[in-house]
């Protein structure tokens, strides 16, 4: 019994290895038809079986593919494998220790019927030409014979090394596309997007390299990662990631991935608001497959406007669309008065800068990319660099030093800055130019003289403390259009709104003079120190005599005497007297008398109190 028990294990063990070996010369034949994957990790070149010259490739101390062997020549080796029977997705990496030539360059075989070009019919990549304009080339054969369908960036493998990360996507309907990143990395970006309406290919194929090299080459050929797979079914819709005006008829866009071109090139698939609707075309080269031009009839898209575009069947290859919207506007160039001098710093703190601050009073969205910032009195410009757009109703202030800005004024996370270098600002005055080159001509903006006396006269110190415009609407030259920034705001405001502004005041009445405070505090702390007087005449020409009178009805200060006046104009007070000193608390009285040349007489009082802060 015992006999036969070790003769039955003994017939089970054979059977049972019979039945291994069988498994793994079925599991060898499969395996060298199967889905390529190729990462030489295991330092084992034969885990699939070559053919062709194999004795002049190993596997490097890098766990990469190299030529290795000695003297001019070509080698080549093929691999068979199992096509995927869906559409294909394709990664390899090569690099070429050299700038490619005729003499010295490289094959990739994708999908060839036989191991070797002559005859063949296929696909491969070449890498490498005389010149400098190498590119990767993708080329069909027919019976030996080759037809270029493709070429990526020129250029971009001419240099030494010639390296690239390839990923390829090959759709059964013959779309294909070709992504690169030539740094060796995988931040994949679309290279060549090419269509074969005849693509058949069999079950399955050869992969192959081949390199042709000269003696001083012949060991600098590396390849890595290479891996054919099905490309697994793509469900993610493309979007439009963004969208800019480029003049008043079209506006560029930009995709996330590749679109499907018939949808893609749809004017229905576009509508922009703002009754602009649908696009007359849509420009779309597959050369960019990226990015494509929506074309409006002219003078359709508006500076002062902030479009949306609508986005609706944009599909990709598989079908998939959702629908989305992309905002956009069409960014102008500033002309004179659309730009203006809103504050400026000329005596800053130790450590910190002087600054300008512009508004766009414009209803244009501007840009700022040639703005020149001028001082008269040095003769001394500077260009502006940066790449900001400024919207309508907003403020940026511009300084060499924007930290101290935020850090010493303590901004909001609102205001806005430009970090620049101005031309040297003189502390006691000079003149600040903006200017805009519009390709070479210079255009004049806005034009400021200021003088450090236009400060609050009874601040004794005004390091530190901003000159504030106090409408925007007025004249910038108007001396009465200044004054300094309030303590409450730390004594400047870059890059917001001043804290002087009185650019939104309405008149309380029909009179043709009305006042902007009933009672101020001129005691040099910046909030409501003056009292800004508004005249709104029906026409030019009046006179203007402008009186303040104490409670007692005894002359404190003229602010005017005959004053030839615009319909439009403020007279500031600051509560000094005709001798320059402070007038003491109490009710005054503003009398204001115009005469106009054709007899027309006008007189107005208003009552006014100076208090002081408890």
């Amino acid at each position: 019994m015992k006999h036969k028990d070790s003769l039955f294990t003994s017939l089970s063990n054979l059977f049972t290895v019979r039945n291994l070996l069988i498994l793994f010369m079925f599991l060898s034949i499969e395996y060298s038809y199967a889905q390529l994957s190729l990462h030489f990790d295991d330092n084992n070149l034969n885990i699939v079986k070559w053919t062709g010259d194999i004795g002049n490739f190993k596997i490097n101390t890098g766990k990469q593919l190299q030529l290795s062997t000695t003297g001019a020549g070509e080698s080549a080796i093929f691999t068979k494998y199992q096509v995927p029977d869906d559409s294909i997705e394709i990664n390899l990496y090569f690099k070429m220790q050299f700038a490619p030539s005729n003499d010295n360059y490289s094959k990739i075989y994708l999908f060839t019927d036989q191991p070797k070009e002559a005859g063949a019919n296929g696909y491969y990549l070449k890498l490498g030409e005389n010149g400098t304009n190498d590119a990767i080339q993708l080329y069909k054969l027919v019976n030996g014979i080759s037809t270029l369908l493709g070429a990526g960036t020129n250029g971009a493998i001419a240099l030494d090394p010639a390296q690239a990360r390839v990923q390829m996507k090959l759709y059964r309907n013959g779309k294909g596309t070709i992504n690169t990143d030539y740094s060796g990395q995988q931040q994949f970006e679309a290279d060549i997007d090419f269509f074969d309406p005849a693509l058949v290919i069999p079950d399955s194929m050869y992969f192959g390299i081949y390199c042709k090299y000269t003696s001083t080459r012949s060991d600098k050929f590396f390849y890595d990662d290479i891996y054919i797979k099905k490309l697994e079914r793509d469900t993610i819709a493309p979007f439009v990631i963004s969208a800019q005006a480029l003049n008043n008829r079209d506006v560029i866009i930009r995709f996330d991935k590749l679109p499907e071109t018939m949808s893609t090139m749809s004017t229905t698939t576009y509508t922009v608001n703002h009754g602009v609707g649908n696009p007359t075309e849509v420009l779309y080269n597959t050369q960019k497959p990226l990015e494509a031009i929506l074309r409006f009839a002219d003078g359709a898209i508006q500076s002062n406007n902030i479009y949306t575009l609508i986005i609706k069947n944009l599909r990709n290859i598989n079908n998939y669309s959702v629908e989305h919207e992309v905002h956009f506007s069409f960014i102008d160039t500033p002309q004179e008065g659309d730009l203006i001098i809103t504050e400026v710093l000329t005596d800053p703190y130790t450590g910190g800068e002087d600054f300008i601050e512009i508004y766009n009073k414009s209803p244009k969205h501007l840009k700022l990319d040639s703005l020149i910032v001028v001082n008269k009195e040095r003769g001394e410009s500077k260009l502006i660099r940066t790449t900001i757009t400024l919207q309508p109703g907003n403020y940026t202030a511009i300084s060499k030093n924007i930290a101290f800005l935020k850090d010493k004024y303590l901004t909001p996370d609102t205001a806005l800055f430009i970090e620049a270098t101005l031309p040297a600002l003189n502390v006691a005055s000079a003149n600040i130019t903006l200017q805009y080159n519009h390709s070479g001509k210079l255009i004049t903006l806005d034009s400021f003289d200021y003088r450090q006396n236009m400060h609050f006269s009874l601040l004794k110190n005004t390091k530190g403390i901003s000159l504030e415009r106090l409408f925007n609407d007025k004249p910038t030259n108007d001396i009465n259009n200044w004054h300094s920034a309030s303590a409450d705001k730390h004594f400047a405001t870059p890059g917001y709104k001043n804290s002087n502004d009185q650019s939104v005041l309405t008149p309380e009445s029909n009179d043709f003079v009305y006042i902007d405070k009933k009672v101020f505090t001129p005691d040099g702390d910046g909030i409501d120190d003056v009292i800004l007087l508004h005249y709104n005449l029906d026409k030019s020409g009046y006179l203007a005599t402008i009186r303040i009178f104490d409670s007692n009805g005894f002359p404190v200060i003229d602010l005017a005497n005959n004053l030839l006046i615009a319909p439009d104009v403020t007279i500031k007070w600051d509560g000094l007297n005709a001798s320059g000193t402070l007038v003491k608390t109490g009710m005054y009285i503003v009398y204001s008398s115009i005469f106009h040349p054709d007899g027309e007489v006008k007189s107005d009082k208003k009552v006014i109190v100076a208090a002081q802060k408890m």
